[in-house]
């Protein structure tokens, strides 16, 4: 059995849209924050640290796919190394939720399918971008690319 593998143009302008998207609106949310100088109630120091090195980690994943699409090899490096890490934060992020969700006061009601709905919501939103961050993992490694790479390097 093979494991299945992208075209990769698609792996690279995928990423590049994706981060790109991801960029604007982040840097969106952080100048509405800034301009109005009114943080949401508890939103912490370290989470305004954690969103900036959030944006540069798109911003890693955004010039790996630009590096990807114009055959540089470290792009190679840099998106696979991209792809772990937001594979790594969308569980972090998914738990988070539900650990958020079991931590709330005994006296404070869930609705009854709260805990379906939470579920679901994590599963309909981590399990398709872990999917596509592992066939992209396994496309980046593939025989097919590095051979293409190897052959770009100058001798």
């Amino acid at each position: 059995m093979s494991v299945p593998t992208l075209p990769l143009a698609f792996v690279g302008w995928f990423f590049a849209i994706v981060c790109f998207a991801a960029l604007v609106l982040g840097v969106l949310l952080m100048q509405q924050f800034l301009r109005r100088d009114q943080f949401p109630a508890g939103y912490p120091q370290a989470r305004i640290v954690g969103d900036a090195v959030l944006l540069l980690i798109w911003s890693i994943g955004l010039a790996s796919a630009f590096g990807l699409l114009n055959g540089q090899a470290w792009g190679r490096s840099g998106l696979e190394y991209f792809c772990w890490v937001l594979i790594a934060l969308v569980l972090l992020s998914g738990a988070s939720r539900l650990a958020g969700l079991a931590r709330r006061a005994p006296d404070d009601r869930l609705a009854p399918g709260a805990w379906v709905g939470a579920i679901a919501g994590v599963m309909l939103v981590a399990l398709p971008l872990i999917a596509l961050c592992a066939v992209s993992i396994a496309t980046l490694r593939s025989d097919q690319v590095r051979l293409h790479f190897e052959q770009r390097l100058p001798r």
